[in-house]
């Protein structure tokens, strides 16, 4: 009998101290997320999960009308983004995300580091390369949206493959693709690179797993198939050349810093080199182990898929529809993510073991670590600074940078207040929060771009003829006043806009069909009307 309380109270302690260790995570990630609402996409993803959850709100707008992406994530986010304000969603989605992220984060370094100090130490590098050393601009710890649980069961998948546990791990990843396609499938894929890989070099290992794996196999697809089959069927009825241009808006015009290599930022490519070249480097003077030998294995899987998108982009040149249709499926993600979690493994392994910590840092051990300690320390604090604490004025969402914040923030409450429900309006082009404050409808807005074929066409349109001079999406106004009063009449017959909010400095604002309601220090609103009002005696 004493045996088995000792038993239990050790299981007890093993799960408390499992506990405190995700506590502890979450923090350091909230450290890092935890910017004032909306974050950079939580106004596209909470709207259009509050449109799913409340189809009266936002009924008729444009975006929010369009075909989903993520359906899984917007029926399980729907009733929060329905039922609380946006901002107050908003909080409790990003609660909800690090702290899944932080028990897949835990679960994942489980296998690869024997120590709490070291798993950790693991999860502050973890969230320190996540910030530097992308070179797709992909991110994992911020805003709430459906990525971020995808990316936490691609975590804990992870923790399952290093483990040994073959069928769990297939399993959850799968899950991970039935709420983010890109996400989940990418990582099946490189799951299945690795277990090639090792099947190759290590074929006894195959034979505990092999006789029962195609049954897990299917499991793991039809999981999968919950996000991926209505994302292929995103551009059903669209023709071959609606699905080509829509292809080249989304690689080429609208988010070519994910996904077109020649469009990339050389730093941040640098850096991404660099920190695969030190991932490596910190690999081989760690102590080997069987659970991280899987964890090489699958990063190398996802380092071969960015490289096969590399490869892809070379043929743009000669087969330009070819190339730009295979890139919209953003080949470069999986590896921004695999290389700053292997790398802060492969660090975390150097500095828990004595041994190599006194050889390569030349102090000793205790000193090291505190050093580190002390630098991630240093982050944490430089962290603080976008915290939105009680008192603090002049913290600007990174969704309004585009946008002079406060003054946006004002002129969107006077909206929300005092517009009709029904009012559709024409924005500035840098805005990205309009439906968000306000409860009301908007022609366009550059951030908020579809996912399927068709729509994504229609946005390009939309952006056109509010904001180009030239029908290129290249050297466009601010606002569509500067373009004058027949661009303005021009969309307000095609897309029903009946009001404006005009910047102040905007060309030819006092040319705008209609008459001002309101105005702030920066930001004017009008009512617009297809004809001009009389002259004033």
């Amino acid at each position: 009998m004493r045996h088995g309380a000792l038993e239990s109270e050790g299981s007890i302690a093993a799960v408390a101290r499992a506990v405190g260790e995700v506590a502890v995570i979450m923090a350091i990630f909230a450290a890092a997320g935890a910017w004032p609402a909306p974050d950079v996409n939580e106004a596209v993803y909470l709207t259009k999960a509050r449109h799913a959850g409340d189809p009266a709100w936002g009924a008729g707008d444009f975006f929010l009308e369009t075909p989903d992406a993520h359906g899984a994530f917007y029926l399980l986010l729907g009733p929060l983004a329905a039922a609380l304000p946006l901002d107050q969603a908003a909080w409790v989605g990003r609660m909800l995300g690090w702290l899944a992220l932080a028990a897949g984060f835990r679960h994942a370094v489980a296998p690869l580091l024997a120590t709490p100090w070291a798993r950790l130490v693991a999860a502050a590098l973890f969230s320190l390369a996540l910030r530097h050393t992308t070179m797709a601009g992909e991110w994992v710890i911020g805003g709430c949206e459906a990525k971020v649980f995808s990316w936490a069961l691609v975590l804990t998948a992870l923790g399952e493959w290093c483990a040994g546990r073959v069928a769990t791990s297939w399993l959850t990843f799968g899950a991970a693709s039935a709420l983010h396609p890109i996400v989940g499938g990418w990582s099946m894929i490189a799951m299945v690179l690795a277990m090639a890989w090792r099947a190759a070099s290590q074929p006894r290992a195959t034979v505990r797993w092999a006789s029962t794996l195609p049954l897990f196999i299917l499991i793991g697809l039809a999981l999968a198939a919950i996000g991926v089959v209505p994302s292929l069927f995103l551009s059903a009825g669209a023709d071959a050349a609606t699905r080509l241009a829509a292809a080249r808006i989304h690689v080429v015009e609208r988010l070519n810093h994910h996904l077109l290599p020649r469009a990339f930022a050389e730093p941040l490519v640098a850096r991404h080199l660099l920190a695969i070249l030190a991932w490596w480097l910190l690999e081989r003077l760690a102590p080997a182990t069987e659970a991280r030998s899987r964890l090489t294995a699958f990063t190398v899987g996802a380092l071969l898929i960015s490289l096969a998108g590399f490869i892809v982009s070379l043929a743009e040149p000669f087969s330009p529809a070819m190339s730009i249709g295979l890139l919209r499926f953003y080949w470069f993600r999986l590896a921004d993510v695999a290389v700053p979690f292997a790398l802060a493994v492969a660090a975390a392994a150097v500095l828990q073991d004595n041994a190599v910590c006194a050889r390569v840092g030349g102090v000793p051990p205790r000193l090291l670590r505190a050093g580190v300690a002390l630098l991630l320390a240093v982050d944490l604090l430089t962290q603080s600074g976008h915290w939105p604490l009680a008192g603090r004025t002049g913290l600007v969402p990174r969704a309004d940078a585009k946008v002079d914040a406060a003054a946006w923030a004002d002129i969107c409450d006077w909206v929300r207040a005092n517009a009709p429900a029904d009012a559709c309006f024409l924005t500035p082009r840098g805005a990205a929060t309009f439906t968000w404050r306000t409860d009301r409808r908007e022609v366009v807005s550059w951030k908020n771009s579809p996912q399927d074929a068709r729509s994504l066409v229609e946005w390009r349109r939309r952006i056109v003829d509010c904001f180009s001079p030239n029908g290129g999406l290249a050297g466009m106004e601010q606002s569509t006043a500067a373009l004058g009063p027949d661009r303005v009449r021009l969309v307000m017959e095609r897309y029903g806009a009946d009001h404006a909010i005009v910047p102040l400095d905007a060309p030819r604002i006092a040319e705008l069909p209609g008459r001002r309601l309101h105005a702030n220090d920066l930001y004017a609103v009008y009512r617009l009307e297809t004809t001009p009002p009389p002259a004033a005696p």
